[in-house]
């Protein structure tokens, strides 16, 4: 069963389970900040495409992110990891972009081949989201990340080559693709989380990726959680959101104490 495919079926599963909404917060002795969250769309290439938006109700400017969902995509019908992702962060003084990239193509989920089609497509497009961000009043516009998660992680990988705005990069089940190996000069800094248990990204797939940027001597780290998958648990999930916003936000100022 491709990659695609099989992460269709855990976002499958995920509905008919009723997944947890509940919002997921720093581990305990992170300070938590209040948030607004608004909806835009914004142009891309001649289609419009939604941003969720949350932020620190805090005024001036803020390191920022754009997340990126998965093969599953983004539906009503069940809570979005990339969603909980985003408030979580911007809880920690981070302005999140929740990226629904695929309006660009009007697809509900994705397999390997509808990936493989749209791949620079979809890069394309998060690039063009990175133009827009940078001309937010809110944003550091010198500190745009990406935080991916499956093959939003996937597609970060692309466009962190590409783009030298893109200033940090925090992915949950990457890889490399095979197409872009002898095309990348440059890679952001990289910090990946990986299931040990995950049958949908295989570890394998976040070892090739880093022992690639390791050989060109990009700086990489990899954090590999026992006993999760390609979906983390609520406690694994917000240690990792804990050490992607002090990477992504180095030097923020953040309380001990919640």
């Amino acid at each position: 069963m491709s990659r695609g495919a099989r992460a269709a079926l855990v976002t499958a599963a995920l509905v008919l389970a009723g997944c947890s909404g509940a919002a997921l917060h720093p581990r305990t002795g992170v300070a938590t900040i209040p948030i607004d969250d608004d909806v835009q769309y914004v142009e891309s290439d001649g289609h419009k495409l939604r941003v969720d938006i949350y932020r620190p109700d805090r005024g001036g400017r803020h390191p920022a992110a754009l997340v990126l969902h998965g093969s599953g995509g983004i539906h009503a019908l069940a809570p979005s990891t990339v969603n909980r992702y985003a408030q979580a962060l911007a809880e920690q003084g981070i302005v999140t972009f929740v990226v629904h990239y695929f309006d660009a193509t009007g697809n509900f989920t994705a397999d390997d081949s509808v990936e493989a089609a749209n791949y620079f497509h979809w890069v394309r497009d998060l690039r063009n989201m990175v133009t827009w961000a940078r001309r937010r009043p809110d944003v550091e516009t010198k500190r745009i990340s990406l935080v991916g998660h499956s093959l939003g992680a996937w597609l970060a990988v692309g466009a962190g080559a590409m783009d030298p705005r893109i200033y940090r990069m925090a992915l949950f089940g990457a890889g490399l693709e095979p197409f872009l190996a002898d095309s990348i000069t440059r890679m952001p800094p990289t910090l990946l989380f990986h299931g040990l248990q995950d049958n949908v990204v295989p570890l394998a797939d976040a070892n090739t990726l880093v022992a690639f940027m390791r050989k060109r001597r990009y700086n990489v780290n990899l954090v590999v959680y026992k006993g999760e998958s390609h979906t983390f648990s609520d406690s694994a999930a917000s240690d990792a959101l804990t050490r992607a916003a002090r990477f992504i936000a180095p030097g923020k100022k953040r309380s001990n104490a919640r």
